[in-house]
């Protein structure tokens, strides 16, 4: 299958926490990669004019939808609300409305890891069995440096297992049933090849070292610092219920199973959240400024030549970090999908710009994401 069937493959969309496709990333880096300079105002009205009628031109009116935020040092270039979060009760989505991260959980994962690696609890270099105790034989010399860089050789056993098989099932559950049994899929370290389980194991490393819950952490030191007030980790708060966007009209079921496994996806977060989370951690509030740039500096490489970070996928200006000569990169995001869920979170530091969107919209508005980064890359090349 060529990559834009993949990417618009209706059975891929059930596939748990799968990233899009790698035409679709290049897409999302290279519209971070031309940005305008400050003294363009024209040219940033021309791009929010062409936006708008781009996403006009798709009617989700009566349909699941999107909220999209395109941020230029701190001003609102385009923002556009669209659809409804529930069919059934009518509710439009707004920028107060929770959607599903997915995939998008992993940096907040990662930014939770390097906190405490800040303070001194954690220790990159050294193996994961030294924080987090009766893992598999196999797993011990796995090092936190590898679980955050997708090299530790780990199946994604949840994209390659049945659904029926991920029904309510937690990390107990998942070191009880397969996991534990499962080989490697290469020597710790040799290659890098993305896995869901790697920030799995990063949520119960952070709950060890911690002494909390992954959630109860998140909240401390991630969502009230950031002043994202209706974030959540698993499991919503009463007050949110009325706010979910929902995914084929559950609000607690996705594909009819209840997932249970933090760190990779089951964070909830709004447009209004995001925003202010990526104004936290651009002002050095959550991280050190030397942090943020340890996370944005390549530390393996993929197949397909994509550079991941600790939690990022890497761009950088005029192309991929991997031809870059300049490091750590100023470009740098991530997406996710589950059920109808498709988010997006890209920024770039050097030029203060940022691209966010939230749907639960499946194929619809994974398409028009593309659509709307095309669009900013060939307005602004």
């Amino acid at each position: 299958m060529s990559a834009m069937g993949a990417f618009l493959s209706q059975a891929r969309v059930g596939r748990f926490g799968a990233l899009f496709s790698a035409w679709a990333v290049s897409w999302l880096l290279s519209a971070c990669a031309w940005l305008p300079p400050a003294s363009e105002p024209a040219q940033e009205a021309k791009l929010a004019l062409a936006l708008a009628r781009l996403a006009d031109a798709v009617d989700v009116s009566d349909a699941p939808g999107y909220s999209v935020r395109v941020l230029s040092k701190g001003q609102v270039l385009f923002a556009q609300d669209a659809g409804l979060a529930s069919l059934d009760l009518r509710l439009p989505i707004d920028e107060q409305t929770i959607f599903e991260l997915a995939s998008l959980s992993k940096p907040f994962t990662a930014l939770a890891v390097m906190q405490l690696q800040e303070r001194g609890l954690i220790d990159l270099s050294q193996p994961m069995s030294q924080y987090v105790k009766d893992l598999p034989k196999d797993w011990a010399t796995i090092t936190v440096h590898q679980l955050l860089s997708h090299q530790s050789g780990l199946p994604d056993g949840l994209n390659q297992w049945p659904r029926s098989r991920l029904h309510a099932m937690d990390f107990k559950a998942l070191m009880a049933h397969g996991a534990g049994q499962a080989p490697l899929d290469f020597e710790p370290g040799r290659q890098a090849v993305y896995s869901n389980l790697n920030y799995i194991l990063l949520a119960q490393l952070v709950e060890a070292v911690a002494g909390q819950s992954f959630a109860d952490y998140l909240q401390a030191h991630v969502f009230e610092p950031a002043g994202m007030r209706s974030s959540s980790v698993l499991g919503y708060a009463p007050a949110q219920v009325m706010q979910l966007a929902l995914s084929y009209g559950d609000a607690v079921k996705i594909h009819g199973i209840d997932y249970a496994l933090a760190g990779a996806i089951s964070q909830k977060s709004s447009m209004a959240d995001l925003a202010q989370f990526v104004r936290a951690l651009l002002d050095h509030r959550l991280v050190r400024a030397e942090t943020l740039d340890l996370m944005m500096t390549p530390q393996a490489l993929f197949e397909d030549g994509k550079r991941y970070g600790y939690g990022w996928y890497l761009g950088q200006l005029g192309g991929w970090a991997a031809l870059s000569t300049t490091l750590p990169a100023v470009g740098a995001g991530h997406t996710g999908r589950l059920g109808a869920y498709r988010t997006a979170m890209y920024l770039n530091r050097q030029r203060d710009f940022q691209f966010i969107m939230l749907s639960n919209g499946g194929a619809t508005t994974e398409a028009l994401l593309t659509e709307l980064l095309k669009t900013t890359r060939d307005a602004l090349e």
